[in-house]
């Protein structure tokens, strides 16, 4: 593993870092990393992880870091998306880390969506704003709903059960859109390895066990639908993924309330 940054030890601890895995996505790493630019917001580091790129990505992120200082790039050998955002996560120094796909886009002011969010809902264990699937071809996008409670219908900003949420529609938090407080890892490890697909739900699932999180109506985020090496075309599952396994086994031998909720996720999933 190799890693190019400018030495930080002299400088205050960042508000937020924001973690960008990188795989063969030459194509569009440099707008994902214009995108957080153009956030406007100083208080944060950037690590993009290169796992083992056989591309010029690793290049196009050292030319942008040479003029800005917040970008470090660390390379590794390919061992998959989960290993490569677990390396982010072992790096990050800030306490809350905001994670960004190599070909996806924020849109300015998402940041300080997620820290409103902060302030708003210390006690939860994930924060995300409303996302959009983006076609670049085209230039559209198409929002996406999740069905949230009637009770939240007036808010713009909430508190959710994952498992009711995720289980009736649309998923409420990608990568993209979302934040997690460093500490949350902490306590319940970070993205599963060796699994090609889920391996997010996953972290959400185990995130939900424990924690609320926390929702913003405010479209930020932008994922890319006709970007270049995308992971759920290049490795479509043909049987239910490991996480949705795991959640059911759990659901049927749990008592919690919310086990019905959590064997209709995975239904949703399947």
């Amino acid at each position: 593993m190799t890693t190019s940054n400018v030495d930080r030890s002299t400088d205050k601890q960042p508000r937020f870092s924001v973690l960008i895995p990188l795989y063969n996505k030459a194509a569009h790493i440099g707008d994902a990393l214009r995108s957080i630019q153009a956030q406007n917001y100083d208080d944060l580091e950037i690590i993009v992880v290169d796992d083992g790129s056989s591309d010029d990505g690793p290049e196009k992120v050292r030319s942008l870091a040479t003029s800005d200082s917040r970008i470090r790039l660390i390379e590794q050998e390919n061992a998959g998306v989960s290993a490569a955002r677990n390396t982010a996560i072992s790096a990050a120094t800030a306490d809350y880390l905001l994670f960004l796909d190599a070909d996806d886009l924020w849109k300015p002011g998402l940041i300080q969506e997620i820290e409103a969010l902060i302030h708003l809902f210390p006690e939860c264990g994930a924060y995300s704003t409303a996302y959009s699937h983006y076609y670049e071809n085209s230039g559209t996008e198409r929002p996406i709903h999740p069905r949230f409670p009637a009770s939240t219908i007036n808010h713009s900003q909430f508190s959710y059960d994952f498992f009711e949420v995720a289980s009736r529609g649309e998923l409420p938090i990608t990568p993209s859109s979302c934040c997690i407080p460093k500490s949350v890892f902490e306590e319940i490890g970070a993205f599963p390895l060796h699994e090609p697909m889920g391996e997010d739900q996953d972290l959400w699932v185990r995130i939900a066990y424990k924690y609320p999180m926390a929702f913003s109506r405010s479209y930020k985020a932008l994922y890319r639908q006709d970007a270049d090496n995308r992971a759920c075309i290049s490795n479509p599952p043909d049987q239910e993924c490991p996480f949705s396994l795991r959640l059911r086994a759990t659901a049927e031998a749990s008592n919690d309330p919310r086990s019905k909720a959590m064997l209709r996720l995975t239904a949703n999933h399947i």
